[in-house]
Formats: structure tokens, sequence, C-alpha cells
């Protein structure tokens, strides 16, 4: 039956997230024509002068930023929307009248919803990375290849990362192991504290949407403070050196999150179990 749910869960929202999806196919089209114009090449010849193409590019990469962070912040938006208006107004009904579990109900939207925010977040990167070949290719003199130039970008990039590494004691490869282990988890643990925040909100008997809103802002801020004061207590007591200020800063981050969402699952569950109240 969860199959079924993660199924009709993944219908009702990859209209939207395919959407937004092709937004970013297609602010990253915009991005790449903004590095067309004759303004990168004359910066790589050391020339002069803009012309109307450049101020257009340069307006183009601008909306690129603002659309890129709209593009963010509106799935998790309308995933947060999307939760409340099927689990606690009248679409959601017929949901709760099905032969499955609470956790099955949860389970599902968490796990839809955080797909759709790992593939926003995927698509994020591989959008700044073309935009970065783009910006590469349109200032490289003629003498340079493509090859060339990230043939020497590598290196020089490995050998900062091995002066850094040995001054500051930070062991890099480790540290990128455990950052794309927070990158495939960290939608999971997202999706749930939002959910969290939004089944908390809707305990109040009225403006439960507003409420939802400063749940979240509220359980964002705690989890802040919380953080700052558990990583102070630990530098204070133990660490001699940034790199194992940095190790323990990214685990305690980790492990402070992954804390909160399991909390806000449970109370998820308690609240769509014992407190359901549809408008």
């Amino acid at each position: 039956m969860l199959g079924k749910l993660i199924k009709h869960e993944w219908k009702s929202t990859n209209k939207v997230g395919g959407l937004m999806l092709g937004a970013m196919v297609l602010i990253t089209f915009f991005g790449w024509l903004a590095f067309q114009t004759p303004m990168w090449r004359s910066i790589s010849e050391g020339g002069g002068g803009f012309s109307w193409l450049d101020i257009f590019g340069a307006f183009t990469l601008v909306m690129y930023v603002i659309l890129l962070i709209v593009v963010n912040y509106g799935i998790v938006i309308y995933l947060g929307v999307h939760f409340y208006k099927t689990m606690y107004t009248d679409e959601g009904y017929l949901l709760h009248t099905l032969p499955v579990t609470k956790h099955q109900i949860l389970g599902s939207k968490i796990l839809v919803g955080s797909l759709w925010v790992l593939i926003i977040a995927l698509s994020m990167y591989l959008s700044i990375f073309i935009l970065g070949v783009s910006m590469v290719w349109a200032i490289l003199p003629d003498s340079y290849t493509f090859a060339d130039f990230f043939g020497e970008f590598l290196k020089a990039v490995d050998d900062l990362f091995r002066l850094v590494g040995l001054e500051l004691g930070i062991n890099f490869q480790a540290w990128f192991i455990r950052a794309a282990v927070m990158i495939l988890v960290s939608p999971f643990v997202s999706v749930t504290t939002l959910f969290g925040a939004v089944s908390i909100g809707q305990l109040a008997s009225k403006h439960r949407v507003m409420m939802a809103i400063l749940c979240y802002i509220g359980i964002m801020m705690g989890e802040s403070i919380l953080n700052s004061i558990v990583r102070s207590v630990v530098t204070v007591t133990y660490l001699s050196s940034f790199g194992a200020y940095l190790d323990t800063n990214t685990i305690i981050n980790s492990i402070l999150r992954l804390l909160v969402a399991v909390a806000l699952y449970f109370v998820s569950w308690y609240v769509t179990s014992n407190k359901l109240n549809m408008e």
C-alpha cells in the first residue's frame, strides 16, 4: 500500500515539480546566453567599451541569481502548502479514510517531497557548474583550450587543498564525503522539519497557516541557538585546531538537525493520529 501512496503523491506533485525543474532549465539557458555577449570576450582581450547587449547580459545574470533563489525556496513553500492542503483541509478526508497507517501516509509524503527537493538542489548545482564553464569558455584566450585550463585548474585546486589541509589540519577528503552525504540526507531532514512545523500549526484554533510559519521560524532559530551553544561548549572544552573545529561543527550540526527532524516526525504522527482537526 505504501507504494501506491508514493505513486499517488508523485502524480499529485509532479506538475508543479516538473514546472520548477523546467524553470531551472530555462534560467540556466538565459544564464548561458548572458555569457555570449561581447563584453566577456573583450575582458579576455583587454578591450573596453560596452554595448546594449552587454547591459542585457548583466541584467540577465542578475535575474538568473534571483530566479535561482526563487526556484530553490519555491519548491519548499509549495511542498509545505501541499502538505497542509492534503492533510489538514477538506482535501485530506479521503486520504485519512484509506486503510493505511499514519506512518505510511507521512512516509510517502516525506519521501516524495524530499525527492523533489533533492532533484531541484542537484539541478541547481548543475546549473551553477554549467554557468561556471560558460564563463570560463567566454573569457578563455584563444591560445588556451578548455582541457588545458581545466587540467591547470584541478592541479591548482589540489595544491591549494593540500597546503590548507596541512596548515589547518583539515582532512578535505573526509570533509567532502560528509558533505556529499549531507547533500543526500538534508532534503529528508528539511522536509520532515517543515511538515512537523505545519503539523504543530494545526493545533491552533485560528490562523493555522500563520502559526505554522511562526513555528517553522521558531524551530529554525531554536535549532541555530542550540547548535551554537553546543559548538561553543565543545570548542572551549577540547578543540585545538581549525580542522578539528570544522569536523566537529559539521558532525554536531548534522546530529542536531537529524534529532530535531526525528522528533518532529513523531510530532506529525501524533497530530495526525490524535489531534486531527480538519478545516
